[in-house]
């Protein structure tokens, strides 16, 4: 019993695996070439995503647990708003005592930088 419960987990994180990795094939591109071809299987690859864009995306991600996939969800919406207004909100909650409402103990949480990257994603996502 244990082996066949093995085997479908195996077989699962296999699967996402395989998925996650299609998924990013497009992110790949040449780094001799740069315009996003790749020549030979044997060329040099690296992600576009980069060290760049991550950070904030991955902070934002954390946001978008209740604000919703791109911060578009019913009245919780943040995804419309500018950086400058998100940085300005987040460091409003910040201010407060974090025991009044669930948003002041993540702004408390977060580097002026961070808060920089979080605004900064967030603002860019495009209503889907």
């Amino acid at each position: 019993m244990k082996s066949k419960s093995f085997k479908l987990i195996l077989f699962s994180a296999l699967a996402l695996l395989t998925m996650f990795v299609i998924s990013c094939s497009k992110d790949l591109i040449n780094e001799n070439q740069g315009d996003g071809t790749v020549t030979s299987s044997n060329d040099a690859l690296m992600l576009k995503a980069g060290a760049i864009d991550l950070p904030g995306r991955l902070l934002a991600s954390n946001c978008f647990q209740c604000h919703g996939t791109n911060g578009y969800a019913g009245e919780l919406k943040i995804g419309e708003q500018s950086a400058s207004s998100i940085i300005s909100d987040i460091n409003e909650m910040k201010a407060k005592d974090p025991r009044s409402n669930i948003m002041n103990v993540h702004a408390k949480a977060y580097t002026t930088e961070e808060i920089q990257l979080i605004a900064n994603y967030i603002s860019q996502q495009i209503k889907y």
